[in-house]
């Protein structure tokens, strides 16, 4: 397209029907009903990992949101710390220029922080909740979220109070609702517009609660938009069976609520680290049926190193839970990968059409099967012709090549030694992805 073609009066409709475009997408993430929107009115579906940067506060330069990236994931759920536990240090937290570069390396990687305090976690304590969560209106974390609320969501404090683990669950059900609506008004009225997530109560994982006073909580924020995140240690809660897990899931998309998963994982603490295996798979199939989005805990730098998804952050560093979250046939992030924001993958503008379509692309460019045997499917949802398909190893050596050109699906099967592959795409207008391919 040549601008010098185009008369005047042309390019001021143009820009003016573009201008009101953008004025009609929102500024941030919202809700609408149970569905979770994008800054450009794409429906997201929130797939990802818990990933706490800078290790927990003692590296303060160890940021591995290009690791994750790799994962297929498009969030990553932020632990913070107001007041850091003993012998954590202070400084890494205190000092805002990490959080600061923890959130901009998720945008930059495609990825939609969600940030949330650690402090409180499974404690049952009103005021120092509504205390603590005050630290999101100091002036700097008000500016901070304000020059990321194209993609934020705060998740206020991570698994605080409790309902079902108190004498009297009705009341505290009350106090719960009581104690989050302040919080949500608080916020508001600083001016904060974007997602406020809140954690189910009895540490995180009560979804029964969050479904019965839910719909109540949306009305009592002034904004509408919030996001409701349980937590599936469910080794108690729904007694590790599949049917009550289906059943609760079931109960909290009848209530209209916009939630996730927050926390799944293969091991729960109780006395002891890891004590109890949880029956997560059974549940991760579940919420793939229902298209309910999760996020597995946690990247790296657990207390159980075999709850962790990587050994060393590295995206090559996986272990056999790490493999199973990413590459599982039937709801592994990686073969299921959720579109990215198309705020984000667009580089910050919206075209709801064109930037919707590539990101849909990329989601369903697809291994299948993967981890593979060397046998496998690329399948590509597109119009573009799959042009040309290369293999790499971990060397940089191009061991396979394919240059037959099909709609939808290229079959390639390639011999060599197990181990990670590149997989390089062509198209034939000219686009080229990568792909990570576990050969086994």
């Amino acid at each position: 397209m040549k601008i010098k073609n185009y008369p005047i009066f042309l390019l001021f409709t143009l820009v003016m029907a573009a201008s009101t475009l953008q004025a009609q997408l929102g500024t941030t993430i919202s809700v609408n009903g149970n569905l979770i929107l994008g800054p450009c009115g794409d429906t997201l579906l929130l797939r990802g990992v818990n990933y706490a940067p800078f290790n927990w506060g003692w590296s303060p330069n160890q940021l591995f949101m290009d690791e994750i990236a790799q994962s297929g994931s498009n969030c990553v759920r932020l632990p913070w710390y107001r007041t850091p536990a003993q012998g954590t240090p202070q400084t890494t937290y205190s000092d805002l220029a990490n959080l600061d570069s923890a959130l901009s390396k998720c945008i930059q990687y495609q990825l939609i922080p969600i940030l949330e305090l650690h402090d409180l976690t499974c404690q049952n304590d009103t005021t120092a909740l509504v205390a603590t969560s005050n630290w999101y209106l100091e002036p700097a974390l008000l500016a901070l979220i304000d020059k990321y609320k194209h993609s934020i969501i705060l998740n206020v404090a991570n698994e605080a109070l409790y309902v079902n683990w108190t004498g009297n669950p009705a009341a505290s059900q009350a106090t719960f609702v009581r104690t989050y609506s302040e919080i949500v008004t608080n916020f508001r009225n600083a001016g904060i517009t974007v997602p406020i997530m809140i954690d189910g109560p009895d540490c995180g994982s009560n979804l029964d609660v969050l479904a019965a006073v839910g719909p109540t909580m949306q009305l009592n924020d002034p904004a509408q938009n919030l996001i409701f995140s349980a937590h599936a240690y469910w080794y108690a809660f729904a007694n590790n069976d599949s049917t009550q897990m289906e059943a609760k899931i079931d109960n909290a998309i009848a209530s209209g609520i916009p939630f996730v998963m927050g926390e799944v994982a293969n091991l729960q603490d109780d006395q002891v680290l890891c004590q109890y295996t949880l029956n997560y798979s059974p549940l991760l199939h579940i919420l793939q049926a229902r298209n309910i989005g999760w996020l597995a805990w946690s990247w790296d730098n657990d207390g159980c190193a075999d709850r962790q998804i990587t050994t060393n952050g590295s995206f090559s560093s996986l272990t056999a839970y790490g493999n199973d979250i990413l590459y599982n046939i039937d709801y592994g992030i990686y073969n299921f990968a959720p579109a990215r924001s198309a705020y984000l993958f667009n580089g910050g503008f919206c075209n709801p059409v064109i930037a919707r379509d590539e990101a849909q692309a990329a989601a369903t460019l697809k291994l299948v099967p993967n981890p593979s045997n060397g046998k496998f499917d690329i399948l590509f949802n597109h119009s573009f012709l799959l042009a040309k398909v290369e293999v790499f190893n971990a060397a940089g050596q191009l061991v396979h090549l394919s240059s037959e050109a099909q709609a939808t699906r290229i079959h390639l099967d390639f011999e060599g030694p197990a181990g990670i592959y590149n997989v390089k795409i062509s198209t034939d207008a000219g686009d080229v992805r990568v792909l990570k391919l576990v050969k086994i």
